[in-house]
């Protein structure tokens, strides 16, 4: 606060010092009286400023508050696409994967037991898919059918949510890049790649793990040394396996056993699964469809589209898919041998039981398993992803 002094004291000294002179005295006396009138002016002047001041940073303060909210509410409005399409992909794989988990789980056993003679004649093999249904419904029920459904869902949540998220990202960046309103071929197939990719780095101990439950409780798992899974690993569940893995096989690493196989075989998988989808929806939905078109025959052409993509999708790329489950069981010694790796593992499968039998080991049920699978993904997600957009707007 500006100090000022009193008016009296400096009027009282100067008619002391002026008593003989009036025409002084009434100068200087005019001159303090503005002295008080400026000192009480800034008085005013600095009091107000400062109210203002205090004014100005309670309204700052408030609008910051308020800010922080609106700038929330204006990134989730403009990021809306991104959000709904991560919801509805995790939403898509999960009904998927659920919808075919006896299959997905027969599919894993299947390309991973041996065509050893050991397994065939202690009846422990398993043989072809509607047989091998029976014996899992027989032997475990619906727990059975189900066993490991729950860690894939776990896994297929982030891991579907991050591919459909991911595809469109790397559209959009692509799309900047080259300047193309529609993406040519190669860059479509480029942005499916990349997504398969990511999907799989950040997932992939979750479906180590789901395999290894898998195969632990299907009745092939024997007891044996050098760390092999015996009949107490059956009881095992997600945070048992994954914690015995981690102790047995070398940490982070042995989460990580055959991720990169499983990524080169992911990428040309979920790139050819989108770029056909997206293909067919142009000729099995074309714009002009009639408006007359029912409801039933519109759901069917969207299944139809999945279903033929995943299909095909799948023709090429089974043998990776029989490399990756390779890779992930090979720490259960029973089960398999200890590969050096993914080309030491394709080696050994081609010698022993050759290409099409090795390498296209469980194919039939992996494909109707995967037929459903991908049409109600496809669905799914749409429709989730619609509804979403719907409500937005509202």
């Amino acid at each position: 606060m500006p100090s000022y002094k009193s008016p009296f004291s400096s009027t009282t000294t100067s008619k002391s010092t002026n008593i003989n002179n009036s025409d002084t005295d009434i100068v200087h006396t005019v001159h303090h009286h503005r002295q008080h009138t400026s000192t009480d002016a800034d008085i005013a002047i600095a009091s107000s400023t400062a109210t203002y001041e205090i004014a100005e940073e309670e309204l700052d303060h408030d609008s910051d508050t308020q800010s922080i909210g609106s700038r929330l509410r204006d990134i989730m409005s403009d990021n809306s696409a991104v959000i709904n399409t991560f919801i509805a992909g995790g939403l898509a794989g999960a009904a998927s994967r659920t919808v075919v988990s006896p299959l997905e789980r027969l599919k894993i056993i299947l390309q991973v037991q041996a065509s050893s003679s050991s397994l065939a004649s202690s009846g422990q093999a398993y043989g072809g898919v509607w047989e091998s249904l029976g014996r899992m419904w027989k032997n475990e029920g619906w727990r059975g059918f189900m066993k490991g459904n729950g860690i894939n869902v776990v896994r297929i949540l982030p891991y579907s949510a991050l591919q459909f998220t991911s595809y469109g990202a790397f559209k959009s960046i692509l799309g900047t890049w080259s300047g193309e309103t529609t993406l040519s071929t190669p860059l479509r197939l480029t942005a499916g790649a990349g997504a398969g990719i990511v999907a799989v780095a950040a997932t992939y101990p979750l479906d180590l793990v789901r395999a290894r439950l898998s195969v632990a409780t299907s009745g092939m798992s024997m007891k044996s040394s050098a760390g092999g899974f015996t009949a107490e690993d059956a009881k095992l569940g997600m945070i048992g396996m994954t914690k015995k893995v981690y102790r047995t096989e070398g940490g982070v690493r042995g989460l990580y056993r055959g991720c990169w196989a499983t990524a080169v075989g992911v990428a040309p998988y979920v790139s050819l699964n989108f770029y056909i989808y997206e293909s067919l929806k142009n000729i099995i939905l074309p714009s002009d469809l009639p408006k007359s078109t029912s409801e039933p025959e519109l759901i069917m052409r969207k299944l139809s589209c999945g279903a033929l993509a995943g299909a095909t999708s799948l023709i090429f790329t089974h043998p990776f898919d029989v490399l990756r489950r390779k890779l992930q069981v090979a720490g259960m010694a029973s089960m398999s041998p200890q590969y050096n790796g993914a080309v030491d593992c394709i080696r050994w499968i081609v010698r022993k039981e050759g290409f099409w039998k090795g390498m296209y080991r469980g194919l039939v049920p992996n494909l109707i398993k995967v037929t459903p699978s991908i049409a109600v993904s496809f669905y799914t997600f749409e429709t989730v992803r619609d509804l979403l957009a719907a409500v937005g707007e509202e």
